[in-house]
């Protein structure tokens, strides 16, 4: 999962983000490359807690408390995100406006790799927003789960990632 910055809105990516595949910086050294920081596996367990969908909303007033006042990022980043792991380890996060604005790539599509409690999702799609994988931690509870994002590459993204649990769909 992704932030657009500026007029350019929200750049997810999903692991989802929603959304991949690097173990390295959370501390887990098997099944990467050191060289690249890219997966050697792309397959999640079946048995991942994370396959299925999941779902979260933020709202403009969820940006604005955390200091997003620019009427165009509020557009571009409020929304119902939903972030579907798949058992082959692929991801795809979707966003849909609340209101009616529009949205600039609202699908973000990669790969995903979980250990324990860390996730990696890695960007494949859209082309322009491909990366080596972005870093999580989650902590299931009960039906939701809470996603922390480790070093994230745009200060917006743990606004939407962390702002509130993401509520299981399927």
């Amino acid at each position: 999962m992704r932030i657009r910055r500026g007029i350019n809105g929200l750049q997810r990516t999903q692991a989802l983000l929603l959304v991949a595949a690097v173990l390295v910086p959370v501390g887990c050294g098997s099944g990467t490359s050191s060289a690249t920081g890219s997966p050697t596996g792309t397959s999640a367990s079946t048995s991942s807690p994370l396959v299925g969908a999941w779902a979260t909303s933020i709202t403009k007033a969820d940006l604005a408390a955390a200091g997003v006042t620019d009427p165009g990022l509020q557009n571009e980043n409020s929304g119902r995100f939903i972030w579907t792991f798949e058992p082959d380890g692929s991801w795809t996060s979707v966003q849909e406006s609340l209101d009616g604005s529009p949205l600039n790539n609202p699908v973000f599509r990669g790969t995903y790799i979980v250990h324990g409690s860390a996730l990696v999702a890695i960007t494949d799609f859209p082309a322009e927003f491909r990366d080596a994988g972005l870093h999580y931690t989650f902590t299931l509870e009960g039906s939701s789960v809470r996603f922390d994002i480790l070093d994230p590459p745009d200060p917006m993204l743990p606004v939407i990632v962390e702002t509130h649990a993401w509520t299981r769909t399927s």
